[in-house]
């Protein structure tokens, strides 16, 4: 009898164990860019637009993004940093046709939810902020790091301040 439960015990916390690692690894694996579904190698056109737009050299990162897209055109990420190049720019409509067309391809994009927040905000679009915020809220159901930026830029909006991002 003792034999059966603890290997009931035992099957029990591997089973909980393998449901922690399966919840953990996305959570782990999410960040600004993609939502984790396209499989999609970048060229070093992309990365050199990703030390560029660390430097905040959103020009010379759009060259290197354009040319990347040459060859990715169904990459939302590309999408994405050339709608965030843009808006740090103040070409905000060129943003907008970005994150809308990373939105396209991948309608659960974290990052482009983000930072199209932001740029709603900019515009004093708080509604559509706020509808970005619920869509990354039901994404991110154990939260996740756009979700919470997002969030803070909203209140900060709200207390009549400027967002960093």
């Amino acid at each position: 009898m003792q034999y059966k439960i603890d290997c009931f015990q035992y099957k029990l916390k591997l089973t909980l164990v393998v449901i922690a690692c399966l919840l953990y690894i996305p959570a782990f694996a999410a960040g600004s860019s993609s939502d984790n579904k396209t499989n999609i190698s970048k060229s070093t056109n992309y990365y050199d637009a990703m030390k560029l737009i660390k430097n905040k050299s959103f020009v010379s990162a759009i060259k290197s993004l354009k040319k990347a897209e040459i060859n990715s055109k169904n990459d939302p990420d590309i999408y994405n940093y050339l709608g965030f190049a843009n808006r740090k720019l103040g070409n905000l409509d060129k943003a907008s046709y970005n994150y809308r067309k990373a939105l396209e391809i991948s309608p659960k994009h974290k990052g482009a939810l983000e930072y199209q927040g932001e740029m709603y905000l900019t515009l004093g679009k708080l509604e559509k902020a706020e509808e970005n915020l619920k869509k990354l809220e039901s994404i991110c159901f154990l939260g996740c790091e756009e979700e919470k930026i997002l969030k803070e830029s909203i209140a900060k909006y709200k207390a009549g301040q400027k967002s960093s991002y």
